[in-house]
């Protein structure tokens, strides 16, 4: 049997029903193999950049907390996927990636470069399979791994073992995969916080200043524990504004006193609480420079609480007072314990009839007034606009950019989990492709990616992609024909800002050229017109390019 039969017989053992692919030389038998004995098992994604591949799996996997597969080819090939790769990294994906090397017989090949070492400071982890008898053994590892959570990985094999012939009898891919599950719970999961240290935090809560309303920030570390309501019961019982990361956006939202996410990109209400309250309690969040504002957010008198089962997070990024390690729900409800048993119960001191009120009434769109543009609108009408007519079970796919922060103030989703940052590594051009992996692991759900001109034009040749394989997403691009943080960066700096204006194409026009449905919006009116292909779940990939207006400047520092 060849070797990357076998390897293709692992694939399905472990569940694998979608492999992302931009087949070259040395990949092109196992793709060929799967595409002439493996079709009704096991579906190929032929991206048109290897990029683009990378992008789909980290998506694919995202999206349903599966792992993604990709088979991208060695040198150039891989190359070309530091950015996916990195990306994938940063937010510790469940990816595997599959790399020939230069075949064992070759004594000089064209397309070899320092690969390992390149692989190592992009994807992270590798492995190598160099013999054939080593080529399951290490796959079936990596499988291991990212279930764990070690991913993503890569696994190097040279291109002759991965074309070569292996022993019927080495071929064993058989396993229990319910035995090991994809979301497997690590070891921290459960653990039971110190008695000491819950009498420490209870400690810094009573010295905190009793005038200030506290506030409960949440991550998605306090989503996997499933701590809402043990966080909404702490806040209930010491009137604290609940609050939570970009990454667990909307996990309080039908709660009357959640004020949002906080950060850089964070609402006004949110940030204005965070940096007034005299004690924090963040739950299963990193307290990142995103969350914080760089540190400004929190003052240097402010008590701060962390509980994660991580010890490492503690003081990663900022100071705080008191690191618990322990499982989110479990410490937060020992936390509560400990104020029943204190007889502390500031009901009502806070979580007052004007507090709740001011909190409905904030508006979580900026009301500045900025110039308008002829033929283009204003990307807060259009956020408001979207949110009202797209599929109300959806998952949006953000790119990154100026455009990005008005999707998070102003696009909903039913659940944390339904919303797909890309900007791990902080790398416009990540949305569409990630987008297109997200809607094949979609689920019930709408996938809608929502892009900036600039990130759509770099990877615009995957609109194709999205045709052939007929992938049922929306793709909204948000044009404002320029590079909007840079416009804006300069615009404030009082530098010459024109340099950041790129005219872009008719979007619609050149996706209508690839197959794809396309419009374009200018106005609400235009939105208003399309709504019922916007509430629909398409059949294929639909393009909606709308103009906006790029005088238009967010809250948030550029």
């Amino acid at each position: 049997m060849k070797a990357h039969e076998a390897v293709i017989r692992l694939f399905d053992a472990e569940g694998i029903e979608t492999i992302f692919a931009l087949m070259s030389e040395d990949t092109m038998r196992t793709l060929s193999t799967v595409q002439e004995h493996w079709s009704g098992e096991i579906r190929v994604v032929h991206s048109r950049h290897e990029q683009g591949a990378v992008a789909m799996a980290d998506g694919y996997s995202r999206a349903g907390d599966d792992i993604g597969v990709c088979i991208v080819g060695r040198g150039p090939a891989i190359a070309q996927t530091g950015t996916s790769l990195v990306t994938a990294r940063k937010k510790g994906s469940k990816l595997l990636v599959i790399v020939p090397e230069p075949q064992l017989s070759d004594t000089y090949d064209i397309k070899a470069f320092e690969q390992e070492s390149y692989l190592e400071s992009t994807v992270g982890t590798v492995r190598a399979a160099r013999s054939a008898d080593t080529l399951l053994q290490t796959v079936a590892e990596a499988f291991r791994s990212i279930r764990t959570g070690e991913g993503p990985i890569a696994v190097q094999v040279p291109w002759d073992i991965l074309d070569g012939e292996i022993p019927d009898s080495d071929v064993d891919v058989k396993r229990d995969r319910a035995a090991v599950p994809t979301n497997t719970v690590g070891s921290d999961a459960g653990v039971h916080p110190d008695e000491d240290t819950i009498d420490a935090a209870l400690d810094l809560y009573l010295d905190s200043d009793a005038t200030k309303i506290p506030i409960a920030i949440a991550g998605r570390g306090a989503i996997e524990a499933g701590a809402k309501e043990a966080i909404e019961s702490f806040a209930e019982r010491t009137n604290s504004v609940l609050a939570t990361t970009l990454q667990a956006r909307g996990y309080f939202d039908d709660h009357p006193f959640s004020v949002g996410f906080t950060g850089d990109f964070g609402s006004n209400i949110a940030n204005k609480h965070f940096h007034e309250s005299d004690f924090v309690l963040a739950v299963g969040c990193s307290l990142t420079p995103y969350t914080t504002d760089s540190g400004h957010l929190i003052d240097d008198e402010t008590k701060v609480v962390h509980i994660d089962t991580d010890v490492s997070s503690f003081g990663r990024f900022e100071s705080v007072d008191l690191g618990v390690r322990g499982d989110a729900r479990l410490t937060v409800e020992a936390l509560t314990e400990k104020l029943e048993e204190h007889g502390i119960d500031r009901d009502g001191e806070f979580w007052t009839d004007r507090l709740e009120t001011r909190i409905a009434e904030t508006p979580t769109l900026d009301e500045g007034n900025f110039p308008e543009q002829e033929g283009r609108i204003d990307p807060r009408e259009l956020v408001r606009g979207l949110d009202r007519f797209l599929p109300e079970n959806r998952l949006v796919i953000s790119d990154g950019g100026h455009f990005s922060r008005w999707v998070l103030d102003g696009i909903s989703t039913p659940e944390p989990g339904d919303l797909l940052w890309t900007l791990d590594f902080a790398a416009i051009g990540q949305g569409l492709p990630h987008g297109i992996g997200a809607a094949l692991n979609s689920g019930e759900r709408a996938p809608v990616a929502v892009c900036g001109d600039a990130g759509f034009m770099m990877a615009l040749q995957e609109i194709d992609t999205a045709v052939r394989h007929e992938v049922p997403m929306t793709i909204v691009v948000m044009n404002d024909s320029a590079l909007g943080t840079e416009y804006h960066s300069l615009l404030t700096s009082e530098y010459d800002a024109d340099v950041a204006l790129v005219e872009s194409p008719d979007v619609a026009d050149v996706a209508q050229s690839l197959g794809a449905d396309g419009y374009t919006v200018r106005s609400s009116d235009d939105l208003e017109e399309i709504s019922a292909v916007l509430s629909r779940h398409p059949d294929g990939p639909v393009v909606v390019d709308c103009k906006t207006n790029s005088a238009v400047r967010h809250r948030s520092k550029i």
